[in-house]
Formats: structure tokens, C-alpha cells, sequence
């Protein structure tokens, strides 16, 4: 029961911290366009995206099961299922109309790669990194006994 309640907590978390920092987003970019109205349908996708985005991230990051598989895992799993709500999303909105037209795919795709390749060379040069002083400090600790 602690576990559900730690996963929902996470959650809600999540949820509040996503759907916070887009609405700031979406605000200053309608100010900054001129636009004065955002519609009450596009809050209620935004809020659906939200809370997928944010369900994803706990199952992918936040479950005991998940985080004994390692970064890698979990990342992939992340993206396996975030980006097609991403791009139901991106669909709803009309960010690619119809069937979207070849470039509008490969920018999103790039970013998408970009991002993962990114996180793989954090995750295997810094972590790694950390990973040989932790063991340094571990060994010292233990030749000091």
C-alpha cells in the first residue's frame, strides 16, 4: 500500500509540475503572439497529455521493478511510451496537418534521436565517471579500517 501511495504521490507531482511549466509556456508564447484566448479543449488535451507524460515517467523511472533494469531500460521504455501520445498530441493540435509533411518528421525525429543519444553519452560518460570515484572513495573507506 506504501508503494501505491508513493507512486500516486509521484504522480500528482508529475502531473502538477508538467502541466505548470507548459501553461507558462503556452501563456507567454499566446502574449507574445497577441493571442488573448486559449480554448477550453486545447486545456483538456494539454491536461490528457499531461497526465499520460506523466504516468509514463513513473512507470518508467519510479517503480522497483524498473529501476533494477537500469537507465538505459528506463529511458527506452520512457520514449516507447511517451512519444506516440507525443505525437497524438502534436496531431490534435494541428502541428502536423493531415499527414504531416517530410520535414515537420524529421525535425521532430531528430529531436527525438538527439535527445536519447544525449542522454546515453550522460549516462555512460559523467555516470560512469561517478560511478569510478564512488569505488575510489569506497575502497579508501574501507583500506582506512
Amino acid at each position: 500500500m506504501d508503494r501505491m501511495k508513493e507512486y500516486l504521490k509521484n504522480f500528482r507531482d508529475a502531473s502538477a509540475y508538467v502541466f505548470s511549466w507548459l501553461m507558462i509556456c503556452i501563456l507567454v508564447l499566446s502574449l507574445i503572439n497577441g493571442s488573448e484566448n486559449i480554448k477550453v479543449t486545447f486545456l483538456i488535451k494539454l491536461l490528457g497529455f499531461c497526465l499520460w507524460s506523466s504516468a509514463s515517467f513513473v512507470a518508467a523511472f519510479q517503480s522497483s521493478f524498473m529501476k533494477k533494469k537500469g537507465f538505459i531500460v528506463q529511458l527506452t521504455v520512457f520514449y516507447v511510451l511517451f512519444v506516440p501520445a507525443e505525437i497524438i498530441f502534436f496531431y490534435s493540435m494541428g502541428l502536423f496537418n493531415g499527414a504531416g509533411n517530410m520535414i515537420s518528421w524529421i525535425i521532430f525525429f531528430v529531436i527525438i534521436a538527439l535527445l536519447y543519444i544525449l542522454a546515453l553519452l550522460i549516462d555512460v560518460l559523467i555516470m560512469k565517471k561517478q560511478a569510478v570515484s564512488y569505488t575510489e572513495k569506497l575502497e579508501e573507506y574501507k583500506n582506512s579500517l
